[in-house]
């Protein structure tokens, strides 16, 4: 008679990025303790796949004679640990070379720990990245609701960007001051208002002055022929 295989639950990020069942393929344990044998300690290695969509993933995950369950009195699993596969990850970066530095490092960071599973640090880390472009942008204000509004006097945000910008901000306060973590999709929705806005604010300026430089250019190429010159083209072109 075959024993039923181990079904755990693991975070899969193709399947949305909440916990699915997986099936354990294969585990190996080990049993280290301390030299008066006081402190036992087991890792168990697992390799499980997702039940759904089928991605393998390598679980570690600890026990511990100092972590003991006060209802069934064994050691309590802790220190558990997924590693994912390659590119396995719930959001990729749009990162722009235009981007200053220091806005840019904040903002993989803040990636980071959203794939990482750290969604508390996540939304902390929206903040910074919105917090790091007022900097950047010298607006004014003794608050960051009041940069933000900054950002709109000075022209270099329409408001209602401002707005989607307040709720990045609400994010970020719920996270580092009432310790609430937010939901993936709210991380996700807050990535990518904070993406629109790095391009608004140093990409797209970039290619509007190439174009404008090219328009003057041609302007001027055009100024500085004949008439008659310039009445040949327009035929030409006709």
């Amino acid at each position: 008679m075959t024993s039923k295989p181990e079904i755990i639950l693991v975070k899969c990020t193709r399947c949305g990025g909440q916990e699915r069942n997986h099936q354990v393929v294969y585990d190996h344990q080990e049993h280290e303790s301390s030299p008066d044998g006081d402190i036992q300690v087991w890792t168990h290695y697992k390799i499980v796949k997702c039940m759904g969509c089928n991605a393998i993933r390598f679980r570690e995950s600890y026990f511990c004679t100092e972590d003991i369950d006060p209802e069934t009195g064994n050691p309590e699993e802790c220190g558990v640990r997924i590693y994912q596969e390659e590119g396995d990850s719930k959001y990729q970066a749009t990162i722009h070379e235009q981007i200053p530095e220091d806005i840019k490092k904040i903002y993989i960071e803040t990636i980071k720990c959203f794939n990482a599973g750290a969604n508390t640090l996540s939304g902390g880390g929206l903040r910074a990245t919105v917090e790091a472009i007022c900097k950047d942008q010298r607006a004014s204000g003794d608050s960051l609701k009041k940069q933000i509004d900054a950002l709109v006097q000075k022209g270099v945000l329409a408001k209602a960007q401002a707005d989607l910008l307040h709720e990045e901000r609400y994010i970020g306060n719920d996270a580092l001051h009432e310790m609430k973590t937010p939901a993936d999709q709210d991380i996700i929705d807050g990535l990518a208002i904070v993406e629109g806005l790095m391009k608004t604010i140093y990409v797209l300026p970039i290619h509007a002055a190439r174009i404008r430089t090219k328009r003057k250019q041609a302007s001027s190429s055009t100024q500085g022929q004949s008439p008659h010159q310039t009445e040949h083209q327009k035929k030409g072109t006709s």
